[in-house]
């Protein structure tokens, strides 16, 4: 099977888990309650929620194609209902076939339940700068969605739309790190490891007085190791103000790696960036709330560095599966739609590693990993698969325009 086409879609139903029937029973998404039921079985289903998720076609479009290619003949609303109902069963799939991030289990972090919060802009097709955000919350041990929201795109990230249960430490990116936001966090019971924001979150001693000058704390940190201060941060609420004690964790970084990081600022920033962003580029500091007693300093940055890795699998999926292009805003359908992008780009993964997607065949234990984990070779089959998934619809497409009848 492995060198079979990919214009087969036996290929695709290959490398799903075994029991993908089963799973598709036990989650009710092949009831047929009716005798006339067009969908009975999870190839069927799963035949119209890739073509509509992975070509990034339109309802109406995708059903027709998929009749026009032998498959069942449905309403686009009788599709629409089906994403609604298979947001459980997309995630029972995605969660067999994606090994779980390593090292984001309970037990490791003192019984923690691992979250990441992050928002990704949303464009329609010739939209410039995005029409909507989608926020979303999600289990890192299991990929598993806790909340998906869209908003407009003028709603920044926060915390704040979100609801988050005790025991939960939730990871987030320096564009979460201010007060009103982990407030948020810690009065739910939970707690927070973020990126420090140095304007966004400004910071006290434990005097409450005297203020943080976290340029001086970085100026005098060793060379070597992870250090903690402990800190509060105000935040006040009408004409009170409340401290939120925290740690900052602080790890300099090796020489080449600052050099990067300040690349990279120079990049983003351009003529703007400062004299502070530049030296602050060469530190690692993370805000936390979680206790010294739960979590060590250097548990914290080992923690950070594995929510980056995550991070970086998503950055190679929207890149390759267009997870920006949401069709509709629809509440009711946005986690099965996620869903659907994960499985599709999970597939592509596994048809990139096809002896047939190039030539000669790649030898990864051969190749030199780049700093996020995947070869030059890796992204462009995987590229590849992805233009080759799509081409299945567009041959569809012109087969079934060829046969439609003249009137």
């Amino acid at each position: 099977m492995a060198n079979a086409l990919l214009t087969n879609w036996d290929t695709v139903i290959s490398l799903l888990p075994a029991d993908f029937e089963r799973l598709a029973e036990e989650h009710r998404q092949v009831e047929t309650k009716f005798g006339n039921a067009k969908i009975t079985n999870a190839s069927d289903l799963l035949r119209l929620i890739l073509v509509h998720a992975a070509a990034d076609l339109p309802l109406r479009q995708t059903v027709a194609l998929v009749a026009e290619a032998g498959g069942p003949d449905i309403s686009p609303m009788r599709l629409h209902k089906k994403m609604v109902r298979a947001a459980d069963y997309l995630h029972a799939l995605v969660t067999s076939m994606v090994q779980a991030p390593m090292g984001l289990s309970p037990e490791r972090w003192a019984g923690y339940e691992v979250s990441g919060v992050d928002a990704t802009v949303i464009s329609r097709p010739g939209s410039v700068n995005g029409d909507a955000r989608i926020h979303h919350r999600m289990r890192l041990s299991d990929l598993k969605y806790l909340q998906v929201r869209t908003t407009g795109i003028d709603e920044g990230e926060t915390f704040c739309g979100f609801d988050f249960a005790p025991d939960e430490l939730v990871v987030a990116d320096r564009g979460y790190c201010n007060a009103r936001g982990i407030a948020h966090v810690v009065d739910a019971g939970a707690d927070v490891l973020v990126r420090l924001n140095r304007t966004s979150l400004p910071l006290l001693w434990l005097d409450e007085k005297t203020p943080v000058d976290i340029m001086k704390v970085l100026r005098e940190l060793p060379s070597r190791g992870v250090h903690q201060h402990f800190v509060v941060a105000p935040h006040k609420v009408g004409r009170h103000t409340h401290y939120i004690p925290g740690r900052l964790c602080l790890m300099r970084l090796p020489e080449h790696e600052a050099r990067k990081a300040r690349e990279r600022a120079r990049k983003e920033q351009g003529a703007n960036v400062s004299a502070n962003t530049l030296e602050a580029a060469g530190y690692v500091v993370l805000f936390t709330t979680a206790p010294g007693a739960r979590l060590s300093a250097e548990q914290c940055i080992e923690l950070y560095r594995l929510r980056w890795q995550v991070e970086l699998q998503f950055k190679r999926w929207k890149s390759i599966c267009g997870f920006d292009r949401m069709p509709n805003f629809r509440p009711d359908t946005i986690a099965a739609w996620l869903y659907a992008k994960i499985l599709t780009a999970v597939l592509l993964e596994k048809l990139a590693s096809l002896d047939s997607e190039v030539s000669p065949p790649i030898d990864h234990d051969d190749l030199e990993a780049s700093a996020d984990g995947a070869t030059a070779l890796e992204a462009d089959a995987a590229a590849l698969a992805a233009a080759r998934f799509r081409a299945l619809a567009d041959d569809a497409l012109r087969a079934a325009w060829q046969r439609r009848p003249y009137h």
